[in-house]
């Protein structure tokens, strides 16, 4: 995804600092792949960041197209998956490829770097979403859901080798969750300083599973996590639903 939001210094954080999400729950999110009986195919992976889910799912066989709004993010998964189409848009208007599986991981649809994102434009998407998903094909996404930040807010930092991240998160009660980041970066004898706030909206994960069978979905589930060895934490709710065949 420095406007509208991940760039240079924290999409290099990111990658490097909090890629372990999209290794661990790639397993689980191919055996979901497998069981759908979808083993090739273009997969879009809406949010794609840095590109790691994207190189799993080229190693294992499929052909994907990534969405992004961050440049900086995009120009690392271009070089780590190198035969993935990669594009810098917004979820919200791009160009949707016919498509075996959709994926959007780690919040996507709960962000407001683009300023029409909520339920609606969200349905909206997911509509679209349907649309281009072959019959059959998987939808496999996550939300942020009430309760993801204690009401007092969190405060945390996190640190690498040429880096250094502190976060300032909180939630209001009608479920805006806003986070504050700074980050500081290496440069040569010096450190750079950077700063971005990220706000999301929240989902109730009812609303989430009305909206997918509203829409013509079937199979519609809440997951407790995308496989044996991941679960979300509180106030972090998954999806996966299927177009009719």
């Amino acid at each position: 995804m420095v406007p509208p939001g991940y760039g240079t210094d924290l999409a290099h954080i990111h990658d490097t600092g909090f890629g372990d999400f999209a290794r661990d729950v790639a397993p689980g999110l191919i055996r979901r792949l497998h069981a759908a009986g979808i083993r090739d195919g273009v997969v879009l992976d809406l949010g794609c960041g840095s590109g790691i889910w994207a190189a799993e799912l080229l190693d294992a066989g499929y052909d994907v197209v990534g969405i992004d709004l961050s440049e900086d993010l995009l120009a690392i998964a271009r070089e780590r998956a190198p035969g993935g189409d990669f594009r810098c848009a917004s979820i919200y208007d791009a160009d949707l490829p016919a498509c075996v599986a959709v994926t959007a991981l780690g919040e996507i649809l709960s962000y407001q770097l683009d300023d029409r994102a909520g339920r609606a434009t969200a349905r909206g998407l997911l509509r679209r979403v349907r649309d281009v998903v072959r019959p059959g094909g998987l939808v496999l996404f996550d939300v942020v859901a009430p309760g993801r930040e204690p009401e007092d807010g969190r405060r945390t930092f996190a640190e690498g080798d040429d880096w250094v991240l502190t976060l300032e998160a909180s939630q209001t009660p009608g479920g805006e969750l806003r986070r504050r980041i700074t980050t500081f970066r290496r440069d040569g004898e010096h450190w750079r300083r950077t700063d971005e706030e990220h706000v999301l909206w929240t989902w109730a994960p009812a609303d989430v599973l009305a909206d997918l069978a509203d829409l013509g979905f079937m199979e519609v589930r809440a997951l407790r996590g995308y496989g044996s060895g991941h679960r979300f934490p509180r106030g972090w709710a998954g999806f996966s639903a299927r177009r009719p065949v």
